[in-house]
């Protein structure tokens, strides 16, 4: 026969009643544990207002129901252990967990004093001995506390007073019969700091509470027994099913490797909340600065874990509410990130020096500049050109940016116009004489033996990108709040928008997204950002 729910009802003398049946296959142990055998009864006072009555219905319903999977738990070998320091770390996951229930609203310190004064008052002093009621000041650890006899009297109370069946419940945590006991125990020791905090809390002081620094970290032993995924090979499932760029396989490889080994021991769905922040705080160094960590290492995980998610390898997304406190950046440069004027006079005179073409990179240093400067296109994009990317149509020569290339950022290709100024320059006779091949890297022969797909290769592209960067370096632009490359995207955009390009022509011309959905529609033809591209002034160099 189905069990149904308990409800809570009122009764005749203004008192409200729920019941909840005991399941047949643990009765006898519930009674046994419990003292009762068929239904367990809870009696709200008269007087109890609506919502508190509600409040204490659900605490004593995850109380029964703990209960009870406790002892199925018990009876599959299936409830989990606890060591002592393991019982010590659960509470004090259960203190954070108790005193964030009243953060926003920690109420009246008196409610707090009368909690603490019970606690003491009417749980813990019954039980003392003759000689602590006469003089309790001598011992202040009361060491009388820890007696079996005793704590086998208070514990059903504390358990009550501190939600322990709400807190299990919500964590998922099921325990054997000796593991509970441990763990009540360990909260009744710490019940009376969670009340003091509260208090504290409740007259305005929120500073911070060092108190939970001082717990060992929790090892969740359902994570530890797991066999699922990895976070690895969770990492190497999402590669696989959704083929990123290498560039950011190679980004986020070195999130997952620390993730891993952060949580070697257990599987990704066994992860919490809890693990997440705990290891999202140990994340900027100093070699790692806030901006890394939101800007490359959240986003990887938080991507991955919602792709999990949704495929039902894991349970929860843990990463899901993470953030970071990042500084707010302090800008010393008038020209933002953009280069001065004198720093792009360096950077094109240099490379206008370049007379030997012969090898690649000598081609890279003579031509990708000026490209990026009078396209304010990201230099990856420039250094993986080919010859039968540059193409004329009609009256002016262009360009394709295409993912059949190489990466492009939006996986989107379109079509820039090429300036003027580079057909002046001789860029289409460099480009005749080149073929229909890559540009700015030399071809080579795929290497031999199996690729592996969480640790790809740079392509040559990339890696004429980031010799680029360094040689930019090297001529003096050291600036570190100026990109060596990337400095041409912003400084385009802010000539364009002084000489009357429109920002809608100018984001189409640099493969900015559109600022606004408005801005999406009616994208500009080749040709009209050609005609706009007539008002962009020559560099002097």
């Amino acid at each position: 026969m189905p069990i149904r729910m308990a409800a809570l009802n009122l009764s005749a003398t203004g008192a409200t009643k729920s019941r909840k049946a005991i399941p047949k296959d643990v009765r006898a142990e519930y009674k046994r544990l419990y003292g009762v055998s068929h239904e367990a009864i809870l009696v709200v006072p008269a007087g109890t207002s609506k919502a508190q009555a509600k409040a204490l219905h659900g605490q004593w319903l995850a109380e029964v129901e703990t209960q009870i999977e406790r002892i199925r738990a018990a009876a599959k070998g299936t409830g989990q252990p606890l060591t002592q320091r393991n019982a010590l770390a659960l509470s004090g996951r259960w203190y954070s967990w108790f005193v964030a229930r009243h953060a926003d609203d920690p109420g009246s310190p008196e409610h707090w004093a009368d909690r603490k004064e019970h606690l003491l008052e009417r749980v813990w002093h019954p039980h003392a001995p003759v000689e602590h009621l006469e003089d309790p000041d001598p011992d202040p650890t009361w060491p009388w506390t820890r007696w079996p006899e005793v704590r086998d009297a208070v514990r059903p109370e504390v358990a009550e007073m501190a939600l322990v069946a709400s807190f299990l419940a919500i964590e998922g945590v099921a325990l054997t019969h000796d593991a509970h006991i441990l763990f009540v125990d360990a909260v009744s020791e710490r019940l009376f700091s969670a009340y003091a905090l509260l208090e504290q809390q409740a007259k305005g002081d929120f500073s911070r509470d060092t108190y939970p620094d001082t717990f060992p970290a929790y090892v969740d032993q359902r994570r530890a027994a797991s066999t699922g995924m990895s976070c690895w090979e969770l990492f190497g499932a999402y590669v696989s099913a959704r083929k990123p760029a290498d560039g950011t396989v190679n980004r986020w490889r070195a999130v997952f490797k620390h993730l891993n080994v952060a949580f070697s021991e257990g599987s990704a769905s066994g992860l919490t909340e809890d693990d997440a922040r705990a290891w999202k705080d140990t994340l900027v160094t100093p070699k790692r600065r806030p901006e890394t960590v939101d800007g490359v290492w959240l986003p990887a995980v938080k991507t991955v874990f919602s792709w999990a998610l949704m495929h039902k390898h894991i349970r929860t997304n843990p990463f899901a509410g993470l953030k970071i406190d990042v500084p707010k950046a302090v800008v010393l440069r008038e020209e933002g990130k953009s280069f001065k004027p004198e720093e792009v006079q360096v950077i094109l005179r240099a490379s206008t020096a370049i007379t030997n073409l012969r090898d690649a990179f000598p081609r890279a240093k003579r031509w990708v500049m000026w490209v990026c400067a009078y396209s304010g296109a990201r230099s990856g994009e420039i250094t993986q050109l080919r010859g039968v990317d540059v193409i004329q149509r009609g009256d002016f020569y262009a360009m394709r940016l295409t993912p059949e290339a190489g990466s492009i950022k939006t996986s989107n290709a379109r079509t820039v116009p090429l300036h003027e100024h580079l057909i002046a320059q001789g860029f289409i006779e460099f480009v005749r004489t080149q073929g229909d091949g890559p540009l700015f890297y030399n071809l080579r022969a795929a290497a031999a033996g199996e690729v592996d797909p969480l640790n790809p290769e740079r392509s040559p592209s990339i890696k004429t990108r980031g010799r680029l960067g360094a040689w930019v370096r090297e001529l003096g632009i050291t600036d570190p709040e100026v990109g060596p490359t990337h400095g041409w995207r912003n400084t385009f955009q802010r000539i364009a928008d002084r000489v009357g390009i429109a920002e809608k022509m100018s984001d189409r011309i640099t493969g900015h997204a559109p600022a606004s959905i408005g801005r999406r529609y009616g994208p500009a033809t080749v040709e009209d950002m050609a005609e706009a591209l007539k008002k962009f002034p020559r560099y002097v160099v």
